[in-house]
């Protein structure tokens, strides 16, 4: 799996291996910039290059595994 910060305009934010990676990141820039929680998705792709389930906004609350 493959995890990724997305803009709200499709820009890649950065790349990850690490789901929890990833979720700490996330929680870190909407904790600087709280204005950017709907800005920002985590997206989970598969090893085929797909999109695994649903985007990830920091808005709702992040459990970091």
């Amino acid at each position: 799996m493959h995890y990724v910060l997305l803009s709200s305009t499709g820009n890649l934010i950065e790349s990850y291996d690490e789901e929890s990676e990833a979720r700490a990141a996330l929680q870190r820039i909407v904790s600087s910039e709280p204005e950017a929680a709907d800005d920002i998705a985590l997206m989970t792709y598969g090893d085929d290059g797909m999109p695994v389930g649903d985007p990830v906004f920091a808005k709702a609350p992040i459990a970091v595994r």
